[in-house]
């Protein structure tokens, strides 16, 4: 990987998704610590629907073997956002109601685990 690349990764795409994380992360512990309500549910969703975004339009620029973390987690985020709006659109809740939802399709740790030691190697 050249300088110019290192350097693409980790402006375009790592360090974004650094931040990306550390957001879900708290959104996550907010939305579990307030009841599970609408309203942190929804500041995850914007989080998640960011990151899949992100992932799916600089995912290229990974390595080979990371690329298929990046699919791992846009697959999790797919299934999540669809169950997501499904459940918003028919339950229609308050800010502070109670919003949850069943996801098969669990959160890839080991991806995010993946891409974080990337970003990490290569800012150091």
């Amino acid at each position: 990987m050249t300088e110019s690349q290192r350097n693409s990764l980790l402006e375009e795409l790592l360090g974004p998704l650094h931040m990306h994380f550390l957001c879900a992360q708290t959104a996550y512990r907010d939305y579990l610590a307030n009841g599970k309500s609408f309203l942190f549910a929804n500041s995850l969703r914007r989080t998640n629907a960011s990151a899949r975004s992100l992932l799916i339009h600089k995912g290229y620029l990974l390595p080979e073997p990371n690329q298929a973390d990046a699919v791992a987690l846009i697959r999790h985020y797919d299934v999540w956002l669809t169950l997501w709006e499904d459940l918003a659109q028919r339950a229609t809740p308050q800010l502070d109601a109670p919003f949850v939802f069943e996801n098969s399709v669990t959160y890839p740790k080991a991806a995010e685990l993946a891409l974080e030691e990337l970003y990490q190697r290569l800012s150091s």
